[in-house]
């Protein structure tokens, strides 16, 4: 299955470049990306890496709950689970953190994940109040006003979901338990025994003190991450280009969710031409807009995520192998 998987996000991926690059005039876009102020950009880069000290701070009052772990602890196994979704297919970098986390901390990997996984609830809310916010002043077409609705009913709905779950921990686990009776019994025992892991790790949502740090947290960090953004739309001397960065910020962040590649290629590329088509910017500055943003978004931490595996004692190859096992505990 996962294979299977694998090869419709790399059939994906070409179907989307192929797309990307279809229409470009080589030439055109060689001039583009020569004609650009690269060093507006490069102070960006640190912004973008501070994001990911954020990440760790956010990070550890989610963990709060289970465990009390420092921020500087965490920050290397954050640039390794980046590091590791750029190479790695399906964003195996996740269970390549949760699986740190656990044998580093001795924090129960379920757990973690479930963390992972209300840490993604948070990024995409706090990405669509982002988008709330900027289609008050700026006139977006109805049509991705509703998209953006329909994006934050079903955010909301699964924070519920999970909101929902806490509350009702014993309700929801004999739930399940009567369906995990009818399967084989191995198979059943391991079924409850990692939900229950992964209900235990949703308890942030029940500590109310990390709540709003949580929250605040989000914030910052994609105020960051888009810091990187408006300083390419700087480079760029494109119109409007406050708006721009945001709507191209949350339009990539979402479109990287369609299965792919590696590293989302294809998927990030065409998700920021499509943004700036918004804009009405030319084809060939929308392809060096989204190539250049791939580059300073990836490269930085995708090479402190290699110092920082190195210094882990590991190779790419465990943490492939890491990425292919079953959280179990």
């Amino acid at each position: 299955m996962k294979k299977i998987k694998n090869l419709v996000g790399i059939a994906i991926s070409i179907i989307l470049l192929y797309l990307l690059f279809r229409n470009v005039e080589f030439k055109k876009l060689g001039d583009v990306l020569l004609g650009i102020n690269y060093l507006v950009i490069v102070p960006a880069i640190l912004l973008q890496i501070s994001s990911y000290w954020m990440r760790s701070l956010r990070w550890s009052a989610m963990l709060g709950s289970i465990k009390k772990v420092k921020t500087v602890s965490l920050f290397p196994i954050i640039c390794i689970n980046y590091m590791a979704n750029s190479v790695l297919p399906l964003r195996g970098g996740d269970v390549v953190r949760a699986y740190l986390i656990g044998r580093k901390h001795n924090i129960s990997k379920a757990a973690a994940l479930s963390t992972i996984i209300i840490e993604k609830i948070y990024d995409g809310i706090t990405l669509l109040l982002f988008m709330g916010a900027i289609s008050l002043v700026y006139p977006f077409p109805q049509s991705i006003k509703s998209l953006g609705i329909i994006a934050t009913v079903i955010f909301a709905g699964a924070l519920l979901f999970t909101i929902f779950i806490v509350m009702f921990k014993e309700h929801a686990l004999k739930f399940l338990n009567f369906f995990a009776e009818l399967l084989p019994s191995k198979v059943g025992t391991n079924i409850m025994k990692i939900a229950t892991k992964l209900i235990d790790g949703f308890d942030i949502i029940k500590d109310k003190r990390s709540l709003l740090p949580v929250a605040i947290y989000s914030i910052i960090i994609w105020a960051l991450e888009g810091s990187l953004v408006l300083t390419i739309a700087i480079a760029f001397g494109v119109d409007s280009m406050f708006y721009l960065a945001v709507f191209t910020l949350v339009v990539t962040n979402f479109g990287i969710m369609i299965p792919s590649a590696p590293g989302n290629l294809g998927t990030f590329e065409q998700a920021c031409k499509t943004a700036l088509g918004v804009f009405k910017v030319a084809e060939n500055t929308a392809v060096g807009f989204a190539l250049v943003y791939r580059v300073f978004l990836y490269i930085p931490v995708t090479t402190l995520g290699f110092i920082f595996l190195l210094k882990e004692g590991l190779s790419l190859s465990s943490v492939t192998s890491i990425s292919e096992k079953k959280i179990e505990n």
